[in-house]
């Protein structure tokens, strides 16, 4: 158990925040169980909880009332969760941040705020059988991280009675094990899909979904913000400015692959994703792809760079930019301009 300081901070007024501070804290094991996004749903990976971090952002007042008074009218406190683990021999960090506004009178149990961030603690008996990776920084510190696999079925050899879809899927399913690149595998439309996360460190939460479908004579590849960044988009009311800043990006904004080793290429050459949000109400801030399968097969190693390497990325350098027009915190022109000048690197 971690040693904590049982001496409550003034600025948390929160019984709900302070309990659950308390609760993560005060485990005997430091582990939880978090299904990271809607995509695909249901599947839990066990993380070791790294720290917790508790705080709150300040009062937020309104405009004076009639009186002349200050009224607050928000104010939120928070428990920030770090997590890690080892998926497929890669090291994962994720951050969930679990905030209560405490003006408002609904009132949460632990259990509940967990629940609503896809957190789930661990019985005894769900960690006997976890395998576990020891990581130890310096002499005092030991990690015993998670080690999870995702269970993914290895699509059959092609052959040349397969279909190109087939044969595509083949070639990228190699391609991510041999990177040990994390990857479920299902079927959604009556087609293949590989679905994907990927670690961002601009993006809300710190990683960004993608999904790719291998349709019969097309594959489309989709990287978008995860439903932390749908939210944000969802509530803010600077939706129109979005809009505008997308369409710049979409005609101007081609950048390179800073992934590969010699730069042989660049892949805005080969393929341009198109960014927009979602006509389906879920407020998705997305890019997508359709790539031809001849042309695949010709440029192979371009391709697989371009869904796992070129998408997240282009994404997460946008993300600074996207949700401060969403936010408010930067106008539609200002972010065109940090665009220009920071991605772009066009002279002022």
């Amino acid at each position: 158990m971690r040693i904590i300081d049982n001496s409550r901070p003034k600025e948390i007024t929160s019984n709900e925040i302070w309990e659950l501070f308390k609760m993560l804290e005060g485990m005997d094991e430091h582990y939880v169980f978090y299904d990271r996004c809607d995509a695909p749903r249901d599947r839990e990976e066990l993380f070791y909880l790294v720290k917790t971090t508790l705080g709150d952002d300040g009062m937020i007042y309104e405009a004076p009332d009639n009186m002349g008074l200050q009224l607050p009218y928000s104010k939120n406190e928070w428990v920030e969760l770090s997590l890690e683990n080892i998926a497929n021999g890669r090291r994962q960090k994720v951050t969930v941040k679990i905030v209560v506004n405490t003006l408002l009178k609904k009132t949460l149990s632990v259990e509940e705020l967990l629940e609503k961030k896809h957190i789930r603690i661990p019985k005894e008996n769900e960690l006997k059988d976890a395998a576990y990776e020891e990581i130890r920084y310096g002499t005092d510190m030991l990690e015993k991280l998670p080690i999870i696999h995702f269970p993914v079925e290895f699509t059959p050899s092609y052959s040349k009675k397969r279909k190109d879809s087939e044969r595509t899927a083949y070639w990228l399913e190699s391609y991510l094990r041999s990177c040990a690149v994390p990857y479920k595998k299902d079927i959604d439309l009556g087609v293949t899909r590989f679905t994907f996360v990927f670690m961002c460190e601009n993006a809300p939460g710190g990683f960004t979904e993608g999904c790719i479908w291998f349709f019969d004579k097309v594959a489309e590849t989709r990287v978008y913000y995860n439903q932390m960044g749908a939210d944000i988009c969802r509530k803010s009311e600077c939706r129109q400015d979005l809009l505008r800043l997308l369409n710049f990006i979409n005609a101007r904004v081609f950048m390179e692959l800073s992934d590969g080793c010699n730069r042989w290429y660049d892949p805005q050459i080969l393929h341009t994703p198109r960014i927009y949000m979602t006509e389906d109400d879920g407020y998705d801030i997305s890019i997508t792809t359709l790539l031809n399968y001849k042309f695949w097969q010709m440029a192979e190693s371009e391709t697989d760079d371009y869904i796992t390497a070129y998408q997240p990325e282009l994404l997460d350098k946008l993300a600074p930019f996207v949700f401060g027009v969403l936010k408010g915190e930067l106008s539609a022109d200002d972010a065109i301009l940090g665009i220009e000048h920071e991605i772009l690197k066009e002279a002022e």
